[in-house]
C-alpha cells in the first residue's frame, strides 16, 4: 500500500467482522492514520484491495461506502451554532427524536438536557463553551445520527482526561452490539475491552489478539 508516493504500509492483511470492536494501536509514524484513511475511502491502496462483503471496493462504490461510515477524529469540529444545527450537519432532515436517540447512544443526552436551551444551546467557536469530553461525545452523537454501519474513531479520546476517556470507551463497548467499531489510538491501555487489537509498527501489523493474549506475550 502506498500514500503520497511513499510506501507507508507494508503487507497489511486484517479482517473486521460485523459488530466487532476492533482497535488499531501503534506509535507515531506506525501507519495508523494512513490505514484509517484507506479504511474510510480517502486514500486508495496502490496494491492490494479493500474487500467489503467478499468483493473488492471499486471506485464506483466509494460514495456509498463513505455514506455508510461514521467518523470521529481527535478534534471533532463543531460549528459556532446550536447543538441542533451541529447534529443536523450530517442528516439535515433529522427529527428531534432522532437527535435525542443519537445523544442517548453517545451518553451525551444528560449534559444537553441540563442546559436551559437544550438542543438550541450555542456551543461557541469550535465548541469552546463545552468541555473536552462534552465536545467529543457530541461529535460521537453526530456520527451516530447518520446510523453508520461502521464507526471509526481516529485518536478520538487521546486528548481527554482518564474519566472522560473511560466514559466514551465504555459507551463504545455498548455500541458494539449494533455497529462495527474501529478505534485507532497510540495507547494500548485505552482499549482493553476491544474484541481484537492489531498492533502496527513500521507500517506493518506486528501483533494481533485480545488484551489478555497480548499482555501475556
Amino acid at each position: 500500500m502506498v500514500g503520497g508516493g511513499q510506501i507507508l504500509l507494508h503487507d497489511i492483511s486484517l479482517s473486521i467482522a460485523p459488530r466487532e470492536f476492533v482497535a488499531i494501536v501503534g506509535g507515531s509514524g506506525a501507519g495508523k492514520s494512513t490505514l484509517a484513511d484507506i479504511l474510510i475511502g480517502l486514500l486508495r491502496p496502490r496494491s492490494g484491495a479493500v474487500v467489503v462483503d467478499g468483493r473488492p471496493l471499486a471506485d464506483a462504490d466509494l460514495p456509498a461506502w463513505r455514506r455508510s461510515i461514521g467518523y470521529v477524529p481527535q478534534d471533532g469540529f463543531l460549528f459556532h451554532d446550536s447543538i441542533r444545527q451541529n447534529l443536523a450537519w450530517v442528516k439535515p432532515g433529522a427529527t428531534e427524536a432522532e437527535m435525542w436517540t443519537a445523544l442517548e447512544r453517545a451518553e451525551a443526552a444528560d449534559f444537553v438536557r441540563a442546559r436551559p436551551e437544550a438542543l438550541d444551546t450555542v456551543v461557541g467557536d469550535q465548541g469552546v463553551r463545552l468541555s473536552g469530553g462534552e465536545r467529543q461525545r457530541l461529535a460521537l452523537a453526530r456520527a451516530l445520527l447518520a446510523r453508520p454501519e461502521l464507526l471509526v474513531l481516529d485518536e478520538a479520546t487521546s486528548a481527554l482526561d482518564p474519566v472522560n476517556e473511560r466514559l466514551i470507551l465504555d459507551t463504545l463497548r455498548q455500541l458494539a452490539r449494533s455497529v462495527t467499531i474501529v478505534v485507532i489510538t497510540h495507547r494500548l491501555a485505552a482499549i482493553r475491552q476491544a474484541d481484537v487489537i492489531h498492533v502496527l509498527a513500521g507500517g506493518r501489523v506486528v501483533e494481533s489478539g485480545t488484551w489478555t493474549s497480548l499482555e501475556a506475550r
